[in-house]
């Protein structure tokens, strides 16, 4: 993914200087920030493809950033850099699903960041497709339970239609008929604003579950 946006996070300028030019010679798009706090502001900017950051850093460090991140993209896959004496918390937030891979500084050798890197880049995009077949179903089982819940009240239109052209329909028929009619019709208006609501939704905002719910609850979402 020639291009794809990397946000590295470090303290150290020098550190931050070195891998970033690195990366960039790869041919990715690197963003830098000097804490967790500054990564937090970017990322509400423009979410990264993939993000590295080191763990011992000031106002917001490694861990609380990773939390950080996953609240406001769980599938952003997320590099730690960390020594040996934080190698424990990575492995235990690698293991919540909070980091994506971990990385012992110092770097000796670039080649394992590019291919972590790479790694990383592949798990976003599969994520990605996963997400987006996802979505196709969801559409297409939201546009069927529309069609049933419309196709119903309609078939109720035309049963009253044929009672309120029949010969010999009481005025009482004619009543109930016309009251069958409006509230078919009002059952119709409800489901057409509730579509207009759902097709409002961003990819981000179509979540697991959503196809296994009515229209009531898509559109309340």
């Amino acid at each position: 993914m020639t291009g794809a946006g990397i946000l590295l996070v470090d303290d150290e300028p020098e550190i931050r200087r070195l891998l970033s030019r690195h990366l960039q010679r790869l041919g990715y798009t690197v963003r830098e920030a000097e804490d967790g706090e500054a990564a937090t502001a970017l990322v509400k900017v423009e979410i990264p493809a993939v993000v590295i950051t080191d763990m011992a850093m000031p106002r917001m460090n490694g861990l609380e950033l990773l939390e950080k991140l996953r609240s406001m993209d769980p599938g952003l896959p997320v590099i730690v850099l960390t020594g040996h004496g934080s190698l424990d918390n990575v492995i235990a937030a690698m293991r919540r699903g909070a980091a994506f891979d971990y990385l012992l500084k110092p770097l000796q050798d670039l080649t394992v960041l590019e291919a972590a890197v790479a790694r990383a880049l592949e798990v976003r995009k599969l994520r990605a497709q996963a997400r987006e077949a996802f979505q196709v179903a969801a559409i297409r089982e939201l546009a069927v339970t529309a069609s049933d819940t419309i196709l119903n009240p309609l078939n109720i239109i035309s049963l009253s239609v044929e009672q309120l052209t029949g010969n010999g329909v009481t005025a009482e028929a004619k009543a109930k008929a016309v009251a069958n009619i409006e509230t078919a019709v009002e059952t119709i208006t409800r489901v057409v604003r509730q579509m207009r609501e759902v097709a409002r939704y961003t990819p981000r905002e179509i979540v697991p579950g959503l196809r296994e719910i009515d229209l009531d609850r898509a559109a309340g979402l």
